[in-house]
């Protein structure tokens, strides 16, 4: 009774009626259109993307100009594969066109990334675009039985830092109407037998956690013999890349299937699994997904490749073809569950290492850009450790100020404990991997030494 009173009364009398917001309207809408033959899919997400295009000439200066100087006009994009003319952004290109690259008419938010590929970023986005995704969010989530109005228990970073009264109450009004609980992973101070309290206490339908921080859970309960007195319908992963043995061991530590997510800050919600778990479904309607090679051209099926979206309805500060810097496996065989979705079969390269605090805490890898996309002036880090006791933070920044670097050090010493030497490197660049990727947490601790 409680679920039905949150997801029919309450939560569409808060965002539609008092927040006025089109989230609901536009998730009914999609769980209409995932049913749909996936050609028919395809043409209403090449028209968005016509229309986006033609916005983003017509409106945004830095698209004009650049598209002008390439040769390439919206009147030129007939078919869904001539995208493959535009150019490809990235993030050191809106750090370095952000203005220029908004519609200067549109009232926008303005969001920050975490920076797990190593460069934090602030971006805008207009609300109808915020009203959308969040639809895709409920409508992804639900697959797996954690729509809006289900009890969640979540294991998810919280915000960092001092916050003032009115933010904690906030958030805390916020999390009721939605039937959220959340538990810090950032704090991992006897984390599995809390966790585990919380789960008995709170009964929820569905867990949503980072990956890796449930996964530890998992395997203390597996070390200690732990087991639960409730086991909630489903858990739903994300943030972080979702290996088999993980999903093996949190689905025995919990009795519950486990679905994996795929979002960012900048899209939220990319992909998500259904019931089948035959890979993640993309949001097409509101995304425009590709998978390239490092020429650029399209993957063949099964073939890792470069993820590049674009979001066909962020009319503020439009995202066209930004590649993210992860990779994946793009599919082209139909789901068995019968919606028109095309899928993701995997995605590849968004594990963050876990961090050894000084008292033998796991901390997950997803702390350090969580923290660090609070601090604009970084541009680029890297965290290395090669001992309990100790980390090397290397930071490209634009002017960080004594008083920056000092409440940087604080929350470290917060997570890694009082006793950990923290090395700050001032760096111009940092160096890539053999493939070319930036590792923004790198754990040269032998196995042994881990724990």
């Amino acid at each position: 009774m409680n679920r039905f009173i949150h997801r029919s009364i309450l939560l569409p009398a808060f965002e539609t009626v008092i927040k006025r917001r089109k989230t609901f309207r536009y998730w009914a809408g999609l769980e209409r259109t995932q049913w749909l033959p996936r050609a028919q899919i395809e043409e209403i997400q090449f028209q968005a993307l016509r229309r986006l295009v033609e916005h983003a000439y017509q409106h945004c200066r830095y698209y004009r100009q650049t598209w002008d100087q390439l040769g390439v006009q919206p009147s030129q994009l007939k078919t869904p594969a001539d995208i493959g003319r535009w150019p490809v952004i990235d993030r050191d290109t809106i750090r370095e066109h952000r203005e220029a690259m908004r519609d200067p008419s549109a009232k926008l938010i303005t969001k920050a990334t975490g920076g797990s590929s190593g460069v934090p970023l602030q971006f805008d986005l207009d609300h109808e675009s915020n009203d959308r995704r969040n639809a895709a969010w409920h409508r992804g989530y639900g697959w797996a039985g954690a729509e809006p109005g289900s009890r969640q228990l979540s294991l998810w970073g919280v915000p960092l830092g001092e916050r003032s009264t009115r933010a904690r109450i906030k958030d805390s009004l916020y999390h009721a109407l939605y039937r959220r609980r959340i538990v810090s992973c950032f704090d991992s101070v006897d984390l599995a037998a809390r966790f585990a309290a919380e789960v008995d206490h709170r009964r929820p339908d569905v867990i949503v956690a980072y990956t890796n921080p449930l996964y530890e859970v998992s395997r203390v309960f597996k070390s200690t013999g732990r087991t639960l007195g409730h086991r909630p319908r489903a858990i739903v992963v994300g943030a972080e890349k979702l290996h088999g043995f993980q999903r093996k061991e949190i689905e025995a530590a919990f009795g519950a299937p486990v679905f994996e997510t795929y979002g960012s800050r900048e899209f939220m919600l990319i992909g998500a699994e259904c019931e089948r778990h035959n890979g993640l479904h993309q949001t097409s309607e509101h995304l425009l997904v590709e998978v390239l090679d490092d020429d650029g051209a399209p993957t063949p099926d099964g073939e890792e490749g470069n993820v590049v979206i674009t979001d066909l309805y962020n009319y503020g500060m439009p995202f066209v073809r930004y590649a993210n810097g992860d990779r994946a496996i793009a599919g082209f065989a139909q789901c068995e569950c019968g919606r028109g979705l095309p899928l993701l079969r995997q995605v590849v390269g968004r594990r963050l290492d876990m961090l050894v605090a000084t008292d033998g805490r796991a901390i997950p890898g997803e702390f350090f850009p969580h923290l660090v996309k609070d601090f604009p002036s970084v541009r680029r880090f890297q965290v290395v450790q090669d001992e309990p006791g100790s980390i090397r933070f290397a930071i490209a920044a634009d002017g960080m100020s004594p008083t920056e670097r000092a409440s940087l050090e604080t929350q470290v010493r917060r997570a890694m404990g009082d006793g950990v030497r923290v090395d700050f490197e001032p760096v111009e660049q940092i160096p890539l991997t053999s493939a070319g990727k930036l590792q923004v947490v790198v754990n040269r601790i032998p196995r042994r030494k881990a724990g």
